[in-house]
C-alpha cells in the first residue's frame, strides 16, 4: 500500500514565503549546503539557472529546499521519490521555488485552482503526474506557477514573477 506524505505544499511554493522576497534577495546558504553535484535534480537545475541569467536575471544560487520528503512514496516497504527533485534559485531580485520531474516527464495535465480565503490563499493541485493525490496548500500571499515540460516555478512577487514571464517568454497559469 503506498503512503503518500500529505502535501505538494510547500515544495512549489519552495522558498517563496521567505521575509526577504517582496524584491529582495537573502544571503546564499553556505557553499556546503547548495546543491550538489550528484543531486539528481542537478543538471535541470544549472539549465535553469543559465536560462535566466542568459536573459538578464541575476542568480546568487541554487541551493535544495527541505521539502523532498513530500514526495516520498512507499511501495513495498522501499521508499523513493516521485520528482527528480526541487530547488530554491535564488535571484537578487528575490526567491525562485522550482520543482523538477524526471525526463521526459511533464507537468501538462496539472491543474492549480486558486481560491482566496479570509486568511489569504488556498491553492488546490489536481492532475499531478505520478501517484500524487490531489493537493492544496494555503498562503497568506498570492503565489504564480509558471509550468513548462518538466519543471515548475513558484514566486510570489509581482516584479520577479513579470521578469520570470519574460526571461522565459512564458505566463504564469490562469487559475
Amino acid at each position: 500500500m503506498r503512503k503518500i506524505l500529505p502535501y505538494l505544499t510547500v515544495a512549489l511554493i519552495l522558498c517563496g514565503y521567505a521575509p526577504r522576497m517582496y524584491g529582495q534577495s537573502g544571503p546564499c546558504p553556505p557553499p556546503r549546503a547548495l546543491m550538489a553535484t550528484d543531486d539528481p535534480a542537478y543538471q535541470d537545475a544549472m539549465e535553469m539557472k543559465t536560462a535566466l541569467e542568459s536573459s538578464g536575471l541575476e542568480v546568487r544560487c541554487v541551493f535544495p529546499t527541505k521539502w523532498g520528503s513530500q514526495f516520498m512514496v512507499w511501495e513495498h516497504g522501499v521508499a523513493h521519490s516521485t520528482v527528480e527533485g526541487e530547488a530554491c534559485i535564488r535571484t537578487v531580485s528575490g526567491d525562485i521555488g522550482v520543482l523538477f520531474l524526471p525526463k521526459p516527464g511533464s507537468f501538462s495535465r496539472l491543474k492549480i485552482k486558486e481560491e482566496r480565503t479570509h486568511r489569504g490563499y488556498l491553492y488546490r493541485f489536481s492532475g499531478m503526474p505520478g501517484p500524487w493525490k490531489v493537493q492544496q496548500v494555503g498562503s497568506t500571499h498570492r503565489t504564480y506557477f509558471f509550468k513548462n515540460n518538466n519543471y515548475i516555478l513558484s514566486v510570489s512577487d509581482d516584479s520577479l514573477r513579470d521578469q520570470l514571464a519574460a526571461a522565459l517568454h512564458v505566463s504564469p497559469e490562469r487559475m
